[in-house]
């Protein structure tokens, strides 16, 4: 049987080898042979295959998928040793189930509590224990397994004798003894009752306590047809011997103690063959006898104490060991947020700044264009002929080199103005243009032309209605005059494409 097992375990693992990478009909398959390897109760430890199929089914599968992927993780780690991880897989697998859905898989989802409460059983959390007891309870009845469902309400006993609570260990026991012979199961009708033997002991009912054992013995399997308890249910010379003590007799409680001890097979049964022995002198009185069993008890109890603070030791490493990586995983992703915060101010700061750069570039580049034409020989020699009385008037060969000069820094200059324009420019009128874009008054340009002011604004006004389709004042026409640089050329295309298309599609402007 073993050899089988490890044959199916060998199998399995190769199949899931060859289908890394495999689309989701594949995942499935390899999911399933995780569950076959499962239910042949084949010891589970590559963890990498069980979170690479996780990972899959958290992203493309169906809730019951991603529920049985959680789950066959952690039974993984369940057989690697790893309580606390497995135990939140569990959690983690149940959260995942959907049961507003009528196909629900109510089969896995009371495995996975089964399996939960067995982790609290080891860690003796007895309340946690009986909350996923309940669960799974309640999902075998979901899932239509009545016999499932009554062993899980029958082992709510166990985590009710835990808390001490013997009244219900009784009550919970009897009841399902009473539901199993109603499914017409005699045998576990009667194995459920064994456990309750003890807890009516402590009640002293001793009546009860005696049909019980008459059941048990009687339908339960657990006496061979020699008269001796089988294997596995040794501890049962215990139970009897304490039930023969509470029934007064002594030296049939004594037989059941000694062959308790005779046939232990756990250190356990040891301690409680000679606990019975030590009860039974105490009752016959003979202080030599005490004092020989409570001193073999007492070694017994420290050698049992030692192996609990071993395994105690062990669960706490592992405990520790989780929590240990899980917080480090925590702090790698809260040191990443940091990281990707902190990425994300120093590009923001990048930004502003590049932006705050680019903008003061372009401030200074218009500043420095202005200050240029501004301050150009030509322009400051027509400044200084202006303001001269009487004003002089400027060559041609003044008014070339001011086109030179402006049309040298904004080539563009001379297209801008004329772009929207059937007619170019007029050489007076593209004179006063230039002379504005070095920053001459308009009185300084009457001067220079030899016409008076009014003229210089009407043609101003004129001029900005042409060209800039604004009907507005003569300073209006100005302050475009000066805002216009090498990459006016875009905006005048926009505005005539616009214009364009308003005179072709409305007949207007």
């Amino acid at each position: 049987m073993r050899m089988m097992r490890n044959t199916l375990m060998m199998l399995c693992t190769l199949w899931l080898l060859l289908g890394c990478g495999a689309d989701k009909g594949e995942r499935l398959r390899q999911l399933e042979m995780l569950e076959q390897m499962n239910r042949a109760d084949s010891v589970m430890k590559n963890d990498s295959l069980a979170e690479d199929l996780v990972a899959y089914f958290n992203k493309n599968g169906t809730p019951n998928e991603r529920m049985r992927a959680f789950y066959m993780l952690g039974r993984t780690y369940f057989d690697l040793g790893e309580l606390p991880r497995a135990l939140e897989t569990y959690l983690q697998a149940a959260d995942c189930a959907d049961t507003t859905v009528t196909d629900c898989d109510y089969k896995t989802l009371s495995r996975i509590h089964a399996q939960s409460a067995k982790i609290y059983n080891l860690q003796i959390q007895p309340r946690s224990q009986l909350d996923e007891l309940r669960m799974a309870e309640k999902c075998f009845y979901k899932a239509n397994d009545t016999l499932m469902a009554i062993e899980y309400y029958a082992q709510q006993a166990d985590a009710y004798h835990l808390l001490q609570n013997y009244d219900s260990v009784i009550i919970i026991r009897e009841h399902a003894s009473k539901m199993y012979m109603k499914a017409n199961k005699p045998e576990r009708s009667a194995l459920v009752l064994g456990s309750a033997i003890t807890s009516l002991l402590r009640k002293n009912d001793i009546e009860k306590a005696k049909q019980f054992v008459d059941v048990y013995e009687k339908n339960s399997g657990i006496i061979d047809q020699d008269g001796n308890v089988v294997s596995g249910r040794k501890i049962y010379y215990y139970i009897k011997g304490e039930y023969y003590l509470a029934a007064g007799k002594i030296d049939s409680a004594e037989l059941m103690f000694r062959r308790q001890i005779k046939e232990a097979t756990t250190l356990n049964h040891l301690i409680a063959g000679n606990k019975g022995l030590q009860e039974v002198y105490e009752q016959k009185r003979d202080p030599d006898s005490i004092a020989k069993y409570a001193k073999l008890g007492y070694e017994l109890n420290d050698s049992a104490y030692s192996l609990s603070e071993m395994e105690n030791i062990q669960k706490l490493k592992a405990s520790y060991n989780y929590n240990h990586n899980k917080n480090l995983a925590e702090q790698k992703k809260l040191e990443a947020k940091i990281l990707l915060l902190i990425l994300f101010f120093v590009i923001v700061i990048v930004i502003v700044v590049g932006f705050l750069f680019i903008k003061r570039y372009l401030t200074y580049k218009k500043e420095a264009l202005d200050y240029r034409l501004r301050n150009a020989d030509i322009s400051l020699h027509l400044r200084e002929m202006a303001q001269q009385n009487p004003a002089q008037i400027p060559s041609f060969a003044d008014w070339h080199n001011l086109r030179n000069l402006v049309e040298n820094e904004i080539p563009s200059f001379y297209l801008i103005l004329n772009s929207n324009r059937e007619q170019p420019l007029s050489d007076f009128e593209y004179d006063v243009c230039l002379a504005l874009r070095v920053q001459l008054s308009p009185a300084e340009i009457a001067k220079l032309k030899s016409c008076t002011p009014a003229y210089i604004t009407k043609v101003r006004k004129k001029l900005l209605l042409q060209i800039f389709d604004r009907e507005d004042t003569a300073d209006v026409f100005d302050r475009e005059i000066i805002k216009i640089r090498k990459n006016n050329i875009r905006k005048i295309h926009l505005l005539n494409i616009v214009k364009s298309f308003n005179r072709h599609l409305f007949g207007r402007e």
